[in-house]
């Protein structure tokens, strides 16, 4: 569930105001509250990494409840001049963050917090509301909380029953009661907050209390409701939140952007606050030019209009070994806009015929000596192949740089890598290339300063080239075998909704949770586990637990799966097969996963099902060409040799010296029990507990994966590191050094930060130290098998090969190998993935073939 954080903006200024004094710039602007509040938004962030975010501020003028009640606040004294001059400056800084405020006339900020808390829970997001105000809390839910920062604590509507004994819903009729002195809210004199506590928990509401005053049963208090139950219904009335403000409700508003550097860096040198310009810049691995570079708009690109033109600008990009590059291809893919920057020189762009390039330009592109920057440099192999370009040389690709030192990143795009050395936009081609030499020089510098300098080079932009082949390449489908399946699956799903008729005892709609949950707690009569605000939960986890006492839920899961696999996959991978060949050709992104693993989209072909019937259909109708086999290579529990070499632990590493079943062992530790009655069900303990350990689980994680409970989770997970000690070492001393250094590393030097390690929110550190441990096992897997791809592309090429490496899924490789290949691709790959990293514990590569993907799975 995607996170919406909604902060109290007016809340965060008056407090930040008061808690910084004496603080101006040379001008004499006051800024201590500017920057107070700053630093408690970029903390916020930084813990909380929200999906979506949005500040609230309280508007001048009067709202609804002045008119309602004049005296409404009249005790409050004016803002402070001090603080007023700030304001402006507050907004901005909002802006310049890629934060989104809102505040509208005749509303205050606890009104447009509770219309966004509740139409961000309509629209399925986890809430959670930053303020310390008491008010809020009848705003909780299931999926609606409050944190304040300032007690470091999270209320939730558990907390609201403990601390008041009633329901949230009944905290208006408390605050009604009680009234408030800070918003002069009259209440009924002489009833505090224990009073009104008591009073609602016996009658629930007021106007219950008010007509069952006979039963009060002090005479000072009884008197005190009859003469003023107007003032307990207008106080209610009065802290009561409006949730229906009339605002516009778009989630891509509340996205958290990067920093808009135009407005921020201004900002920030305005109010001279250089060490915040400083911090934000070592945060987000980003070097804040001091002053703007030569202005993009000044530097006037040439057009090349003939070949004696080109060949001086040739000259030009051959004296200086370096060239900025940018391709774009027409809408028609007829032409190519060829936008180039020398060294020395102006830029300049030419447009050529898509199908050909002139041979000098051709030269350069080429060329081994002449080094190429670019910003996503994979589009580009596409159109300069097309055009008969062997696209080589040393190259910079100023996106994945970017990405290795801040891979948890949002945004590589050039437009916001470039504000590295210059905070305005780039509004042309052109100026992208005059951009590309200056930024490669930044991300250089940071690359060496950082460690990461060999990764790149040797790794990460060897592979920019093997993935775009790799595109190119797709795998092909049995078209018939898809047909056939989607027939059977339709089949499938008809028959199903039959059974789960049957079994409900009449037809309903079967993808309306409101319409299950009646069927599955009213109707049947099954227990409840939780509610949500429109009805009883019915997802995966709930009906995973009920399929244990009705078979109603295990049908609707097997329902929910077939429908998933049909939209997902059997109805759509044939349409996007190209129509000559029926292979399909995923996009494989170097920049997504924070770990440093590839990924796939426009298919996810990562994510194929494995087991069970659709799983085995599915990967039969992945299949080789006529005249050649897949050949899969797939690394054997590379995560847990990885964890074996990282901890040096001795028992991990005899399991695998002496090639003993790691899970079954482990199983046989946690059971106490001979491996040889070890059963099927417990090795599949022992399995989820080995990799529950490799990312980072807690005995909640393991009681929720495994069904058991909380206690028993912990007791094997005790178990485990009592057998395994030297693993239980090495997560103390991996989070000790990531709490010192503030990132953790892999084997090949990937950085990563876990900035949540310093987080007071216990959830968020406790996630970091999940980070913290699964990061340099996870991301050394990804770099050694990405390594392993260089050297087998580099292999194959000096061979002469025509097999070809077609797919990657996770710690599996995937050829298509003519015939007359397989024995000899199959000597050499073992070899050059089990080399591609030495650790104390050897790699081992499993190895099959056969004419489609799930029959090479079981040779």
């Amino acid at each position: 569930m995607k996170s919406f954080y909604i902060i109290d903006g007016s809340a965060y200024i008056f407090r930040a105001y008061y808690a910084i004094r004496e603080l101006s710039n040379s001008n004499h602007l006051p800024t201590n509250a500017i920057y107070g509040f700053i630093q408690m938004v970029l903390k916020m962030v930084k813990d909380a990494q929200p999906d979506y975010l949005a500040i609230t501020f309280d508007t001048k003028g009067p709202t609804f409840r002045h008119i309602a009640y004049p005296e409404y606040k009249a005790n409050r004294s004016a803002m402070p001049e001090d603080l007023a001059v700030q304001i402006p400056y507050i907004y901005r800084a909002v802006s310049a963050l890629g934060l989104f405020s809102i505040l509208k006339e005749g509303f205050e900020a606890d009104d447009l917090i509770g219309t966004l808390s509740k139409k961000g829970e309509a629209a399925g997001l986890s809430v959670t509301i930053m303020s310390g105000d008491k008010d809020m809390l009848q705003l909780l839910s299931p999926n609606i909380r409050m944190y304040d920062s300032l007690k470091e604590k999270f209320f939730t509507e558990e907390s609201v029953q403990e601390r008041f004994g009633v329901g949230v819903s009944q905290m208006i009729e408390i605050m009604g009661l009680m009234g408030d002195t800070a918003d002069n809210i009259p209440g009924v004199f002489g009833v505090g907050e224990k009073t009104a506590k008591d009073l609602i928990c016996e009658f629930g509401t007021i106007e219950n209390l008010l007509a069952n005053l006979n039963q009060v049963k002090k005479p000072k208090l009884k008197a005190a409701l009859e003469k003023e139950q107007e003032n307990a219904r207008l106080s209610r009335s009065l802290a009561t939140i409006n949730t229906n403000c009339p605002i516009l409700f778009d989630l891509s508003a509340y996205q958290v952007l990067p920093f808009n550097r135009g407005e921020l860096i201004p900002l920030l040198k305005e109010l001279e606050f250089s060490g915040l310009l400083k911090e934000l810049s070592a945060q987000s691995s980003l070097a804040v030019a001091t002053e703007p570079a030569e202005k993009q708009e000044d530097i006037e690109p040439e057009t090349i209009f003939n070949l004696s033109d080109l060949l001086e600008k040739i000259l030009q990009i051959k004296e200086g070994g370096s060239v900025g590059i940018s391709i774009i291809a027409s809408d028609d893919k007829a032409t190519i806009t060829m936008a180039l920057c020398p060294v020395t020189g102006t830029p300049f762009h030419l447009l050529v015929n898509a199908d050909e390039c002139p041979l000098s330009l051709k030269e350069i592109l080429e060329s081994k000596d002449i080094y190429k920057v670019g910003h996503q440099m994979k589009s580009f192999l596409p159109i300069l192949k097309k055009m008969g370009v062997n696209f080589s040389g040393p190259l910079f690709d100023t996106q994945i740089a970017a990405y290795l030192l801040n891979p948890t990143n949002r945004d590589y795009s050039l437009a916001s890598v470039a504000a590295l050395i210059d905070p305005r936009p780039i509004k042309s081609v052109y100026q992208q290339t005059s951009v590309l030499l200056e930024l490669e020089k930044t991300l250089s510098t940071l690359l060496n300063e950082k460690g990461l300098s060999s990764l790149f080079s040797e790794i990460e932009m060897p592979l920019v080239p093997i993935l775009s082949e790799m595109e190119e390449a797709g795998i092909k489908l049995d078209i018939a075998g898809f047909k056939a399946m989607l027939d059977d699956l339709t089949r499938s799903l008809e028959e199903l909704t039959k059974r789960i008729y049957a079994l409900a005892g009449h037809a309903f709609n079967i993808n309306s949770p409101s319409q299950l949950g009646k069927i599955l707690f009213e109707e049947i009569g099954l227990t409840p586990l939780r509610k949500t605000k429109t009805g009883y939960s019915t997802d995966e986890e709930v009906l995973t637990h009920l399929s244990a006492s009705h078979e109603l839920p295990a049908e609707i899961l097997n329902y929910r799966h077939g429908v998933k696999l049909k939209s997902t996959y059997v109805d759509v991978l044939p349409r996007l097969a190209d129509e000559k060949y029926h292979r399909v050709h995923t996009k494989l992104n170097q920049t997504i996963a924070a770990t440093g693993r590839l990924s796939s989209s426009d298919p996810n072909l990562q994510n194929i099902p494995v087991v069970g019937e659709w799983g085995r259909r599915m990967r039969q109708a992945f299949i080789a060409e006529e005249g050649s086999q897949l050949l899969t290579a797939d690394y054997n529990q590379i995560e847990l040799r990885i964890l074996a070499h990282l901890s040096e632990d001795p028992a991990l590493i005899l399991a695998f010296q002496t090639g003993e079943d790691i899970h079954l062992k482990t199983a046989s530790e946690i059971f106490h029990l001979p491996k040889e009655v070890i059963t099927k069900e417990m090795r599949r303990v022992g399995k989820t507990v080995n990799f529950g350990i490799v990312y980072g689980i807690s005995p909640f994680g393991l009681s929720a994966n495994l069904g058991i409970p909380q206690k028993e989770a912990k007791r094997y997970i005790d178990l485990y590191f009592s057998s395994y000690s030297g693993v239980k070492a090495f997560i103390e001393k991996t989070l000790a050094k990531a709490s010192q250094n503030g990132y953790v590393t892999t084997l090949l030097g990937r950085r990563r930060d876990v900035p949540e390690l310093q987080s007071g929110n216990k959830n968020l550190r406790e996630a970091g130290e999940r980070l913290a441990v699964n990061t340099p096992i996870q991301g050394s897997a990804a770099d050694i098998i990405k390594r392993a791809m260089v050297r087998i592309d580099l292999w194959m090429r000096e061979r002469g090969v025509k097999s070809k490496m077609i797919l990657q899924v996770h710690d599996e490789l995937i050829f298509e190998v003519p015939d007359g290949e397989i024995a000899l691709m199959q000597e050499n790959v073992p070899l050059l993935m089990e080399g591609a990293a030495e650790l104390i514990i050897p790699l081992k590569v499993d190895l099959g073939v056969g004419e489609n993907w799930w029959k090479a799975k079981q040779t």
